[in-house]
């Protein structure tokens, strides 16, 4: 359970969250301006913040300046709510201090994944463990019809949030953490790959050398830690060529690059 606070002057889109957040087992914690909003966060100190961007007495990047600027609150993640679309795939947003966005326009059953991927993983519905010796299997792949994922995570420092999101997604997901893992699933069949490598550079090409020894061909998406890193070789030389993301990692923009890995199911 998480206690998440709803920062939001719209009586139907807090009722909304606070409903959908409740019935998910999570603690809403609801504020109607921005200046109570950052009274509530310094006091409650919530582990997840949804915040609106038009606010009465003060708007949500005033808020998001304010708890970024105090050691208090500083470490919470907060989200900004936004009905208007964004085109730059939140980059703006990001700048003025929000560590991600959540699009109004959001399905109900979409709102909770997408707010859980910013979740510790024991506070999410999947949180995927480590095992020195085997790869982790998740419970999603008992699901009839699931497509089977492997994702090679490199990334332990972002605590599953990759795995988190495929299986809130409805992907079976078998997660090695180290080539060893990898190696230890040559034998078994998969739908695609995901390699999450914003890890140390040695650690994620042991991954990938493991990935182009066992799935050659097998479509991939790789998520560096910045779009500004290099394509490492044996990334570029994957046929078909993976789709690429960079964190921060929105769970629109996996979802959206999951589908257009995978290639369309014959009926």
């Amino acid at each position: 359970m998480a206690r998440v606070l709803i920062i939001e002057d719209n009586q139907p889109n807090m009722d909304l969250l606070a409903y959908l957040l409740s019935a998910f087992g999570h603690q809403p914690l609801c504020a109607y301006d921005g200046v109570e909003g950052v009274e509530l966060a310094r006091d409650a100190l919530p582990d997840l913040i949804v915040c609106d961007l038009h606010l009465p007495r003060l708007d949500g990047y005033g808020v998001v300046r304010s708890l970024k600027g105090d050691p208090r609150t500083r470490a919470i993640p907060v989200l900004a709510a936004s009905a208007l679309p964004v085109s730059d795939g939140g980059e703006a947003l990001r700048a003025a201090g929000f560590d991600g966005h959540l699009p109004k326009s959001l399905e109900p059953d979409a709102l909770i994944p997408s707010l859980e991927a910013w979740l510790a993983p024991h506070q999410r519905g999947v949180a995927p463990d480590s095992h020195d010796g085997a790869a982790v299997q998740d419970d999603a792949a008992t699901l009839p019809g699931a497509r089977r994922l492997l994702l090679l995570d490199a990334a332990p420092d972002n605590c599953g949030l990759a795995a988190s999101i495929a299986g809130h997604l409805g992907y079976s997901i078998t997660t090695a953490a180290t080539a060893a893992q990898a190696d230890a699933c040559a034998g078994q069949s998969f739908d695609l790959l995901l390699c999450d490598l914003d890890g140390p550079e040695d650690h994620a090409n042991a991954l990938l050398d493991a990935a182009a020894r066992h799935w050659p061909t097998l479509p991939m998406v790789a998520i560096r830690a910045a779009d500004s890193d290099a394509i490492s070789p044996a990334i570029a030389a994957r046929h078909p060529a993976p789709v690429l993301l960079a964190h921060p990692l929105e769970p629109q923009q996996l979802a959206a690059a999951l589908d257009a890995a995978l290639p369309v199911r014959s009926t």
